[in-house]
């Protein structure tokens, strides 16, 4: 069956915050349905900020994935943050994880980013052995944050 992957447009807001609560949930984050539109909707009111991909089969959202745009002094400049990617258990192994970051590369050729960056948690060996298998490589770093507000 053919899936499509396309820019998020706002009339598909809903679908994508049913996805993300599912993938949410997988994961054991809590998940705030009014936090997320807001911040998806910034993200398509800000095309500065980053994008977000859907992916439908048969016109059904099956995955998504969140772009969002970074700078470093070590890596160049400008890249790119795979911040989130999130395909349907039911559709899993299909390829469209790959597609899915097929299409982040794109973005980041077409944009002029040379680095396409993302985080993934260590028990999620699958997701691990997909980013691995694609070419990202992992790094000797502690991803380290500090909640401000």
């Amino acid at each position: 069956m053919a899936v499509a992957i396309d820019r998020m447009k706002a009339e598909d807001e809903s679908d994508f915050l049913e996805l993300t609560r599912v993938f949410y949930g997988h994961e054991g984050f809590d998940f705030d349905p009014a936090a997320s539109g807001r911040m998806v909707r910034y993200l398509l009111s800000n095309p500065q900020a980053g994008a977000v991909y859907l992916a439908r089969q048969e016109g059904l959202a099956v995955g998504y994935m969140v772009l969002t745009h970074c700078y470093s002094l070590e890596f160049g400049g400008p890249f790119i943050l795979l911040d989130e990617i999130f395909v349907l258990p039911e559709v899993q192994g299909t390829g469209l994880g790959r597609r899915l970051i097929d299409s982040a590369a794109a973005y980041c050729r077409e944009n002029g980013l040379g680095y396409l960056r993302l985080e993934a948690q260590k028990k999620n060996i699958r997701a691990i052995g997909v980013y691995r298998a694609y070419g990202f490589r992992t790094e000797d770093r502690y991803l380290m944050s500090l909640p401000i507000l």
